[in-house]
């Protein structure tokens, strides 16, 4: 299949005309990101993909100052209810148009690996960080039984673009564009969804130890996602 911004923007367009919020996560699953970036009030903060704003909903309530771009108008329609405090625009990464050096922190979340053009757009995500900027970039693993299966047979990752790495891949990926790679969590989303379906939500502690006991026999190679905190490489 063969993609174009018009395309993949269409694909975005009839997913959140259709699904709404109904495609997104619980409100409360996006503080796992600003906490991993140790966000401090006050700072600018920019979401790539911001799909229908949740995640700048919730940096806004930690007292960011909150940006969003997204390719589909859809999206930033209903990131205009959602966050209607945030500064919303449709855009394509590969052309931002904020001055360089504009923002403190930058948030990708299930969006890099729709890219289509991987070295405009990473270019323009660094040129528009400070240089002590921190990044939170959240990516599918290739080497997963779900990602295998869905590659295979699901429409989804074909018509929106959708293309998975292993974590050895995408740390070199990240190296590639002169990155510093702080760390790398797994994204712990569906266990904790899976807490929520069973009534459990209300009990981190019991999450938090199961969340310990899986991760000593599961490797994060064979996490579902990755979420990497970057750096620009030059930053000392």
């Amino acid at each position: 299949m063969i993609h174009t911004e018009k395309t993949v923007r269409s694909w975005f367009d009839q997913l959140y005309k259709q699904k709404q919020l109904k495609s997104m996560r619980q409100i409360d699953a996006y503080t796992v990101y600003l906490d991993h970036l140790e966000v401090e009030p006050e700072k600018k903060f920019l979401d790539i993909g911001c799909g229908p704003g949740l995640l700048l909903k919730t940096a806004r309530a930690r007292g960011l100052q909150t940006y969003g771009i997204d390719l589909s108008p859809q999206a930033i329609s209903l990131a205009s209810q959602t966050s209607p405090d945030s500064q919303l625009q449709v855009g394509n990464v590969t052309q931002i148009s904020y001055p360089d050096k504009s923002f403190d922190y930058i948030t990708c979340i299930g969006v890099l690996e729709h890219f289509l053009e991987m070295d405009k757009s990473i270019s323009e995500l660094k040129r528009i960080a400070k240089d002590d900027a921190r990044y939170c970039i959240m990516v599918p693993n290739s080497r997963t039984l779900y990602w295998k299966i869905s590659e295979r047979f699901s429409r989804t990752h074909r018509e929106s673009n959708e293309n998975a790495r292993s974590l050895q891949e995408w740390q070199d990926l990240f190296s590639h564009y002169e990155f510093k790679i702080r760390v790398v969590h797994r994204d712990d989303w569906q266990i904790r969804k899976f807490f929520i379906i069973l009534g459990l939500g209300t009990f981190p502690q019991l999450t938090a130890f199961v969340k310990k006991i899986l991760w000593k026999i599961i490797p994060l190679t064979f996490a579902h996602q990755f979420i990497f905190i970057l750096e620009k490489k030059n930053h000392v």
